[in-house]
């Protein structure tokens, strides 16, 4: 069974009621996370909805411990999901709106597909169109960079994490936004990428599906904001997937984006840190050991790892623990 998890502070919007009628025909769980501003009469039929208080009833100290309005509330929907039994868990947000006929377009975990075997960051939107863009996380001295499709090699990947791009408006930063704020992308379709150990893109939280071998490299951390929290998973969890013998794909749009409205010079100090500390971040990736071959065990590892290097705070240990202590439950 599969489900998907979303978080909403809105009244169910058009992308929630096209997840429900394509999602529950195929058999899959439609799972929101509401937060304090999340109307108080939400209902979405077919879905399981569970408020602030539903959460904090059920989880505790982790609950307590995220942040209210920020979206690493969604972890609790991670965690909903592999309590009601999902073998694979998508996600989204509420302004991602699946195409009738495309979504979704996640492929089994073992896959023949193109794979890029160089070193340190990429521009993976470049595979997909020849316009200037590139996605929210990319270190901003890779951005003119664009793909060389000589470098890949067709081969079978293990995949354990997919991400789909999304149309129109896709995942970029502010800069993106304050400087060329194209709104009418189109990604080339029904092309797929993995990338080689060794080879980092970020990835978001928007059309992103993780198969049950990756649950616990699920986690958003939440001492960074919201603009930030998915790209530090992404990031880390791209990392661990090379230790247990997978990789991350990309895939050709099964969505599009018609993004809320957002303060853009709010977003762009949000994103200080993605700008800031991603060459750090992915310097202390690179430099990360570890003999363990449990997923689990591997993101305890990182954590405190992180946390010794001055990258990531005590109290993201402490979610680490809460978080690996549930997850095994299920997991």
């Amino acid at each position: 069974m599969k489900s998907l998890v979303i978080t909403t502070i809105n009244k169910p919007t058009t992308a929630l009621l096209k997840y429900r009628d394509i999602l529950l025909d195929l058999g899959w769980k439609i799972i929101v996370i509401g937060d304090k501003k999340t109307p108080r009469d939400f209902e979405l039929p077919g879905a399981d909805y569970f408020n602030v208080e539903q959460q904090c009833e059920d989880f505790g100290e982790l609950a307590s411990l995220i942040p209210m309005n920020h979206y690493s509330r969604k972890n609790l929907g991670y965690l909903y999901a592999m309590r009601l039994g999902a073998e694979a868990i998508a996600e989204t947000d509420d302004d991602n709106i699946p195409y009738d006929d495309k979504y979704p377009n996640f492929v089994p975990s073992l896959v023949k597909t193109p794979a890029l075997d160089v070193k340190g960051a990429v521009n993976v939107y470049s595979y997909f169109t020849n316009k200037k863009i590139w996605p929210r996380g990319l270190p901003l001295d890779k951005v003119n960079s664009f793909f060389d499709e000589k470098l890949t090699t067709e081969k079978e990947v293990t995949c354990y994490v997919q991400q789909g791009l999304a149309d129109l408006d896709p995942d970029v930063d502010a800069i993106y936004r304050l400087t060329v704020g194209d709104e009418n992308i189109k990604f080339e379709s029904d092309k797929k990428l993995s990338l080689s150990p060794g080879c980092y893109s970020p990835f978001n939280t928007q059309n992103t599906l993780f198969y049950k071998e990756a649950f616990p490299l699920m986690l958003l951390p939440i001492g960074v904001s919201s603009r930030v929290t998915d790209i530090w998973k992404s990031y880390i969890a791209q990392r661990l997937l090379w230790c247990i013998n997978s990789s991350v794909l990309f895939l050709s749009p099964s969505v599009y984006q018609l993004r809320n409205e957002h303060n853009l010079m709010k977003d762009f100090s949000d994103e200080i840190p993605l700008y800031t500390q991603v060459h750090n971040l992915i310097d202390l990736l690179e430099n990360f050991t570890s003999d363990a071959g449990d997923a689990c065990e591997l993101m305890l590892e990182m954590y405190s790892y992180l946390n010794q290097n001055k990258f990531l705070s005590e109290i993201e240990v402490r979610l680490c623990e809460l978080w690996i202590k549930e997850v095994k439950k299920y997991w």
